[in-house]
């Protein structure tokens, strides 16, 4: 019996990247693929987004940078927003790496260790408090540092509809009176659907790639990528009044049919699930009962006919990212970032 398996439909995937380039332009959508590509395979995505024509990546570390650099070769750009360290300099000069430089020490240490210029994109924070210049200290930077290859914020609230937007686009558009004629980038997927304003030059799409995020108020939203089953283990009767799972915290109210399927939190489905979630059997939305365990979920299947082998669907166009994160009071970023090695993973299109 197969263990769970992740299916990841490259053609989705290049079809959202698409998607959001059209709305944009004249902006450019550069790919975010930190985080092994949100947990779906940096290698495998940032190759099929690079043969539909992408040339612009955004990771979080060096290290996920020198690797990117390895798989798609010396032609896209790869930037790396946490910058360098003086232990990681050398990652960024042997992979041509571009850094996002985040504070004045770290401008300070990339012109220090570079005898010719090299290119360096520039984060100036507008107010999220959590990484990139602060305003204090946005004249000292645009005087060390008057040229970057672009000026990046980020906005809080991209997602929502709040005032903090209209804010920060306020700053970030004071900012770049500093910088005259450095192209800008404020916005990731939510902030992209915000209109013309917050795209400025590039947006840096990530969770709208992997069929996630906030829903446009215009326009198609992303088609799903990821598709999660797992194989029922075991089928067998519960009686009213008996229970299921760690610490007895479902009842049976009637007679029941449990199937337990095998998939767990090992596989980094998560325990907050246990007695809210659904999945789907035989086309119908199902509950979980019981806890989540590390290798076992119990899923009430009274009234249908199925059998141990038969595949469900935890995750996928009939169990949206979306209800499966509201489910576990979390985000899909954190459902896909968190799903397991030992997943099988089966990857379709993207040539």
């Amino acid at each position: 019996m197969a263990a769970a398996r992740l299916h990841i439909d490259l053609d989705a995937l290049v079809a959202n990247w698409r998607m959001i380039q059209r709305r944009v332009e004249p902006a450019y959508a550069a790919a975010v693929v930190k985080a092994d590509a949100y947990g779906l395979g940096a290698k495998q995505v940032a190759t099929a987004l690079q043969r539909a024509g992408c040339s612009r990546f955004y990771v979080a570390w060096p290290q996920e940078g020198a690797s990117l650099r390895r798989d798609l070769g010396p032609a896209p750009d790869i930037l790396v927003f946490h910058g360098p360290t003086p232990d990681t300099l050398d990652l960024f000069q042997m992979y041509n790496l571009q850094p996002v430089l985040n504070h004045l020490d770290q401008i300070e240490l990339w012109l220090s260790a570079n005898v010719s210029p090299r290119p360096a994109a520039l984060h100036v924070d507008t107010g999220m408090n959590r990484l990139g210049v602060p305003e204090s200290h946005w004249a000292t930077a645009a005087r060390l540092f008057p040229k970057p290859t672009r000026l990046v914020s980020h906005l809080a609230c991209g997602d929502e509809t709040s005032p903090h937007n209209a804010a920060q686009l306020e700053r970030f558009q004071r900012a770049r009176t500093l910088w005259p004629g450095i192209p800008a980038s404020l916005s990731a997927t939510g902030g992209s659907y915000l209109g013309k304003d917050y795209q400025c030059g590039e947006v840096r799409p990530g969770i709208a790639l992997y069929g996630g995020g906030p829903a446009p108020a215009e326009g198609s939203a992303p088609h799903t990528v990821v598709t999660l089953t797992a194989s029922i283990l075991q089928v067998r009767d519960a009686k009213k009044g008996e229970t299921a799972g760690y610490g007895c915290t479902w009842t049976a109210e009637a007679d029941a049919q449990l199937a337990t399927i095998g998939l767990g939190y090992a596989d980094g489905y998560l325990r907050s699930a246990s007695n809210t979630a659904h999945v789907v059997v035989q086309g119908q939305k199902r509950p979980i009962v019981g806890r989540v365990s590390m290798d076992l979920i119990i899923v009430d299947i009274t009234g249908l006919s199925v059998s141990p082998g038969d595949e469900i669907e935890v995750l996928g166009p009939n169990m949206p990212l979306s209800e499966v994160a509201g489910a576990m009071d979390t985000i899909d970023y954190e459902i896909l970032t968190r799903l397991g090695a030992r997943l099988e993973r089966r990857y379709s299109g993207g040539e």
